[in-house]
């Protein structure tokens, strides 16, 4: 099992969307997708859904083109749109009844059972869909996308608005999904990579900036030494010595010093610090925050 994104682009009149992206995904990933407003996350979804045509590239799931057999392909994908469109008239369980029937499933009541089971609306099944919280709505949409039990997984956005227990129950549900499918989701929320994905994709200026797993993300490369003396280093600023690290002063007694290089940054600290009679009072590591990676892969 395996999904092939190859080489898509999209311009609307003179503006790029998306240019030339190429990237994979395989069975049990969770995959995050990053980008600041407009760096051509859902136009990008929308392409991969079959909403939006590419002006050049393909789709591969599972050996079938989406540019060849769209409707094969249509029907190995769910889709859970940012709008989250739903009869909000009709209720839950009619719902999906209404849905079985569209994608003619073979066994629909079985299906209906197991899928709210799964998506914890055994309390919920009842209520019309308007009467729902957010939350719940939610899990109508997540529900929709997966009742035919896709290859591929898209949602856009999916936990944007919910309350902090809202999202972890929503976190837990995307991730039990990727036991039997590949899941790719945008979020502005970068917490979620961390707390759900294994993976992560970032868009800019509807380039690909960075596809990377989670921990490669956070390497020791993207360290940085604090270092707090006990004197006043202000004046010592102009030295030489500073001229080969990227430091920022933090306040007349600390610096923050990023190298790639952590362990030697510390040895040439203590020697500076011994040939200038400066007292360290403290040296410690801190990693980059995916905050700060995030904003130095998207300027």
């Amino acid at each position: 099992m395996s999904f092939i994104v190859n080489n898509i682009s999209k311009n609307y009149a003179t503006q790029k969307a998306v240019a030339s992206l190429s990237f994979s995904i395989n069975k049990g990933e969770v995959v995050g997708f990053l980008g600041p407003n407009g760096a051509g996350k859902s136009t990008t979804l929308k392409m991969i859904a079959g909403y939006l045509q590419p002006d050049q590239g393909d789709v591969i799931l599972n050996g079938i083109s989406l540019l060849n057999e769209p409707i094969a392909f249509k029907k190995l994908i769910g889709y859970l749109p940012e709008s989250n469109a739903l009869y909000e008239e009709m209720y839950v369980r009619e719902y999906f009844k209404f849905l079985s029937e569209v994608h003619k499933l073979a066994a629909p009541t079985q299906r209906i059972n197991e899928l709210i089971e799964q998506t914890g609306l055994s309390n919920m099944q009842h209520k019309k869909i308007g009467d729902l919280s957010k939350g719940y709505k939610q899990r109508v949409g997540i529900a929709a996308a997966i009742i035919h039990e896709p290859a591929l997984v898209l949602l856009d956005e999916p936990t944007s608005g919910l309350d902090p227990n809202q999202l972890i129950e929503i976190r837990q549900l995307i991730k039990s999904l990727s036991a039997g499918a590949m899941i790719l989701f945008s979020t502005h929320i970068l917490q979620e990579v961390t707390a759900i994905c294994t993976r992560v994709l970032v868009l800019h200026q509807g380039e690909l900036v960075a596809d990377t797993l989670i921990d490669d993300l956070l390497k020791p490369s993207q360290q940085a030494v604090i270092v707090v003396f006990e004197e006043d280093i202000t004046q010592l600023l102009s030295d030489p010595f500073w001229k080969q690290y990227s430091i920022q002063q933090e306040d007349k007694h600390t610096l923050v010093i990023k190298a790639s290089d952590i362990n030697l940054v510390k040895k040439n600290l203590m020697s500076f610090a011994l040939a200038n009679s400066l007292n360290i009072q403290r040296l410690h590591t801190q990693e980059a925050s995916l905050e700060e990676i995030f904003k130095l892969l998207t300027h």
